[in-house]
C-alpha cells in the first residue's frame, strides 16, 4: 500500500462551490446538473412538520425544494420555498381553518401524484439545454429523475440549480393557480 503525501492548507485555499466553475453548458450531459440520489442524500421534511418551521430550515440551509416523507420515510411529496410563502399559508389557514402553529408541510405540499419525472435512462442520454427545454415546456421548477425499472427515485433537477451551474437565468413561465387569480383581483 502505498501512502499519500500530506501537506498544510495554504492561506488562500477557498473552499469551491459547484456553482464557481464553467464547465456547464447547454450541451453539457444532463447528468451534470442531477442531484443524484445515490451520492447526494435528499433533502427532505417530515410531513408533519409544522410549516413556519419549514420555511426557516429552508431559508437557513438555503434550499428552494425538499422531499416530504411521511412518518414510515416514504416519498408523499414535494414542497418548495415558494408554497411556504406568507401568502399561500395566510390562505390555506383560512381554507383550512386553522391557527398558524396548526399548518403542516403536508397541507402545503406537492402531493406524490401530482408530481412530474423524467426516466433515468432518457435523462442520461438528454444534454443541459433538453432539460430547460423540458422544464419550460411543462411549467416545472423541477423534475424528479426515476429509475423506472428499479422504482427508484433517483435525484431530482431543478432550474434553480441549472441556473446557478450555467451561470445565466433560467426563467420559468408558471400556469396560473387560483391564489394568482385570487391574487391579481384582490389587487383590483
Amino acid at each position: 500500500m502505498k501512502n499519500l503525501t500530506v501537506f498544510a492548507l495554504a492561506a488562500d485555499d477557498h473552499l469551491v462551490q459547484p456553482e464557481e466553475f464553467e464547465d456547464v453548458h447547454g450541451t453539457t450531459s444532463a447528468l451534470a446538473i442531477l442531484t443524484d440520489f445515490r451520492s447526494h442524500k435528499p433533502h427532505m421534511l417530515d410531513a408533519q412538520m409544522e410549516a413556519s418551521e419549514a420555511l426557516e430550515l429552508m431559508l437557513a440551509e438555503d434550499v428552494r425544494t425538499k422531499l416530504v416523507i411521511d412518518e414510515k420515510r416514504e416519498f408523499i411529496g414535494v414542497i418548495g420555498i415558494d408554497d411556504l410563502s406568507e401568502h399561500h399559508m395566510a390562505l390555506k389557514r383560512i381554507e383550512l381553518g386553522v391557527r398558524p402553529d396548526e399548518l403542516l408541510v403536508r397541507d402545503l405540499m406537492h402531493s406524490r401524484r401530482n408530481i412530474r419525472a423524467i426516466d433515468f435512462d432518457e435523462f442520461a442520454k438528454a444534454r443541459v439545454s433538453d432539460v430547460v427545454s423540458t422544464l419550460k415546456k411543462h411549467h416545472q421548477d423541477y423534475l424528479l429523475v426515476v429509475d423506472q425499472e428499479a422504482h427508484h427515485i433517483r435525484g431530482i433537477v431543478s432550474a434553480r440549480d441549472i441556473a446557478r451551474r450555467l451561470h445565466t437565468p433560467v426563467q420559468i413561465e408558471k400556469e396560473l393557480t387560483f391564489v394568482d387569480i385570487f391574487t391579481a383581483v384582490k389587487a383590483h
